[in-house]
């Protein structure tokens, strides 16, 4: 009865369209201070589908994302922490007045990705590259940030591989990197009493 059910759900895997397999492979590191080795995850970000209005106006549909840990990977029991830290740090729409394009590409595979920068705010030591994954839609490629207090010291999450961008599309929450960035800025230009900071 077990092997026909592993058998089942194998050929109902294999069976599963294209766009199911479709998504962003990310690598994450976290460094605790104090601490010499990193918290690490990878992970894939996979498209969902967008809701229907009801409205009589019907706006354009928006999607969503889903981020899928590679259990097999990184450190034990740490994978939901990581994945709950990185789905604030994501980016998946079309440019914002912060972002510009530059004149240089990445590869990955057989493609090259034109890149896109992405302005920081200047209270914090942080670096961040975009990659044009499909036309006018930019994803997070690179994000490195260093933090002066409390108790999260580093930061580091880089796209490793594109499983494919067909299915991808500007998410309902694909600007979220834009807020955190914003929220650390603020975090930064506060001198707290006990000389922490939470994040």
């Amino acid at each position: 009865m077990i092997r026909l059910a592993l058998l089942l759900a194998l050929s109902l895997s294999a069976a599963l369209p294209v766009a199911a397999q479709e998504g962003l492979r990310y690598r994450m590191q976290l460094w605790m201070r104090g601490d010499t080795a990193p918290m690490e995850t990878r992970f894939r970000l996979v498209a969902t589908e967008g809701t229907t209005s009801h409205n009589r106006v019907k706006k354009p549909r928006m999607g969503g994302w889903r981020l899928e840990a590679d259990r097999g990977q990184g450190t034990p029991y740490s994978q939901a922490l990581l994945l709950g830290r990185a789905e604030r740090l994501l980016y998946l729409a079309g440019p914002a007045p912060q972002t510009r394009r530059e004149p240089i590409a990445l590869r990955f595979g057989a493609r090259s990705l034109p890149v896109w920068s992405l302005e920081m705010p200047r209270e914090l030591h942080a670096s961040t590259v975009l990659v044009e994954v499909a036309p006018g839609l930019l994803a997070l490629c690179d994000l490195s940030a260093r933090f002066e207090r409390g108790d999260l010291a580093r930061i580091e999450l880089h796209l490793e591989n594109l499983d494919g961008t067909g299915s991808l599309a500007p998410a309902e929450e694909g600007t979220v990197l834009l807020s955190t960035l914003r929220a650390w800025a603020q975090e930064a230009r506060q001198e707290p009493e006990d000389g922490t900071t939470v994040r």
